[in-house]
């Protein structure tokens, strides 16, 4: 267990270390991308039912299809309000769009790694309970 929140932390680390490195954190954060990757991933997850570990796994799933449902809400927001045609313009409206993509597929490698802890740990039980 102690390596699951090593490599979780490592991880987590990883990346908002990259981001410091080259730009500030406050440009990877927008309250509304995130909300519709969490809420609908959350969402996803409910309505998909399951055990805990379903229910975990298939939080990452939604994350990573909620983060694509925001790109393409981003990007149609985009089209309608004319940003494409100001070149001013369509560099931070496309960089909050990319980051519904960029927070889904994070919490999907998250909840992977604990979806795969979780399933080794039940298959050793079962090869004890074997035993």
């Amino acid at each position: 267990m102690f390596s699951l929140f090593i490599g979780i932390f490592c991880i987590i680390g990883l990346v908002i270390g990259t981001i410091l490195s080259v730009s500030n954190f406050g440009v990877f954060f927008d309250a509304p991308a995130f909300g519709i990757v969490i809420i609908g991933a959350f969402l996803y997850s409910i309505a998909s039912g399951g055990e805990i570990t379903d229910r975990i796994e298939n939080f990452g799933i939604g994350a990573v299809r909620f983060g694509w449902l925001g790109l393409f809400i981003g990007i149609i927001i985009m089209s309608a309000s004319n940003i494409i045609i100001s070149l001013d313009n369509i560099g931070p409206a496309l960089a909050v769009a990319l980051l519904t993509p960029f927070y889904g597929y994070f919490i999907q490698i998250i909840t992977n790694v604990l979806v795969n802890k979780m399933d080794y740990n039940k298959f050793v039980e079962e090869l004890d309970d074997q035993n």
